[in-house]
């Protein structure tokens, strides 16, 4: 018969006149903490890696000797070429730590591999790309700087592995008759690439998961047609070379373009009849060509939810000839002909004036755009002012500049409102200010 006491010890008594013998547990080792980590199994802690930096990863190695190995076998590998990192900046230096590191790599299968590089040449990449195919990299993005010196070949294989998710590379170009098959591809981005409307129209018809597309820089597209309705998204960066002449999409529901536009353009929107998004930031040369360019997209985009601008799209100057077509006296300029904001008028909810200096809120033409917006939008809820406050003014913000803000809020709530619930809403980096 056993007895066990508060204290952790075992009382056994046996029959007779036998004295009690007591046997006392030991007490737990002492807990080494480095020793609970390394017990971890390896998937914990490759995601524990996955959150490190190479470096860090790399440098697990000397904790002891289960931690010597255990950073190759991690399934991301991701290389920044000295960018946030210690890793060695000459091209040379580079090449060899990444290739040492692919060397010793013991993964079976590699989640993501990117490299952000300066100055290597295109065997490497070549090399790269095999370790992508060999190692079945879903995330694979080889992204050299953007010098005009430097391009290569995609090789064709690339183009053949199907079980990337996300592909991102820059300054590459595509062999004649090049065929795609990337059936579980859903995020694609090509920075500084030579294209064509054939090579285009192959990677959509070869990608049919593809959600996300982003042409950054690109040339030798003209027309981007885009028959799929699993392309949600595009993104157009404009060089002042583009030629983009039409963009054909009619499932899409995101567009943003941004960059310069060319001097001399013909871009328009043809089909993009399910956006709900839309968003230009683009910097426009003079000239009444891109006054229509500007109003032909506005026009394509009058059934789109929400439009998101800059003013740069609107800061573009006028030749003399065509400056007397256009009235710029502030309230005149924004009246509403009839008929022509039937969709303002009933539809507009949210407007969103972002980049203002806090000391430049006081400026007639926003006076002049609130106090129109504010008294035409019935539909309107919010219209928030997002007000850039920088250090130097924050630091020597006198009480005029304090006092010039409250005349701006005051003056806003003057206006007269065509929507009873119209709220406007300033929002400086040190004060929120609602009215």
């Amino acid at each position: 018969m056993a007895e066990t006491s508060v204290h952790g010890a075992i009382h056994c008594k046996s029959p007779g006149d036998r004295p009690n013998r007591t046997r006392r547990i030991p007490p737990p080792p002492p807990l080494n903490r480095r020793d609970d980590i390394s017990a971890l199994p390896d998937d914990v802690i490759h995601h524990i890696f996955s959150f490190l930096t190479l470096r860090d990863v790399v440098k697990t190695s000397i904790l002891s000797k289960r931690w010597q190995s255990t950073w190759t076998s991690t399934t991301d590998l991701v290389f920044n070429d000295g960018i946030g990192d210690d890793l060695p900046h000459s091209s040379r230096d580079f090449s060899s730590f990444v290739d040492s590191v692919l060397l010793q790599s013991t993964s079976p299968t590699v989640k993501r591999f990117h490299i952000m590089c300066d100055g290597v040449n295109s065997p490497k990449f070549d090399s790269w790309f095999c370790f992508a195919a060999a190692r079945r990299v879903e995330d694979l993005r080889l992204l050299p700087a953007a010098t005009p010196l430097f391009s290569y070949a995609l090789p064709q294989f690339v183009c053949h592995l199907s079980w990337l998710v996300r592909l991102e590379f820059r300054k590459c170009r595509f062999s004649l008759g090049t065929t795609v098959r990337w059936p579980r591809l859903k995020v694609l981005s090509m920075s500084f690439a030579e294209l064509s409307d054939h090579i285009l129209e192959e990677i959509v018809r070869g990608s049919p998961v593809l959600e996300s597309l982003e042409l950054h820089m690109c040339k030798g597209v003209k027309n981007i047609r885009i028959d799929s309705m699993s392309v949600k998204k595009l993104i157009l960066v404009y060089p002042m070379t583009c030629k983009v002449e039409t963009i054909w999409a009619r499932y899409l529901l995101s567009l943003w373009i941004s960059g310069f536009l060319p001097n001399d353009p013909m871009f328009r929107l043809d089909n993009v009849s399910s956006l709900v998004e839309a968003n230009l930031y683009f910097l426009m040369s003079r000239g009444e060509r891109m006054l229509d360019l500007l109003k032909g997209l506005l026009e394509k985009l009058r059934g789109v939810p929400t439009i998101a601008t800059c003013g740069r799209c609107f800061q573009f100057g006028l030749d003399d000839e065509s400056r007397g077509r256009f009235n710029f006296n502030g309230e005149d300029y924004l009246c509403p002909r009839k008929g022509s904001f039937e969709c303002l008028a009933k539809h507009l909810k949210r407007v969103e004036i972002i980049g203002y200096e806090a000391n430049r809120l006081g400026s007639n033409h926003l006076l002049s755009l609130i106090k129109f917006l504010l008294g035409n939008a019935h539909a309107l809820e919010k219209l928030i002012i997002k007000a850039r406050l920088t250090r130097h003014v924050q630091k020597h913000l006198q009480a005029a500049d304090l006092l010039k803000l409250y005349g701006m809020n005051k003056n806003v709530l003057s206006c007269r409102r065509a929507s009873q619930n119209a709220e406007v809403i300033f929002v400086y980096r040190f004060n929120r200010v609602s009215c």
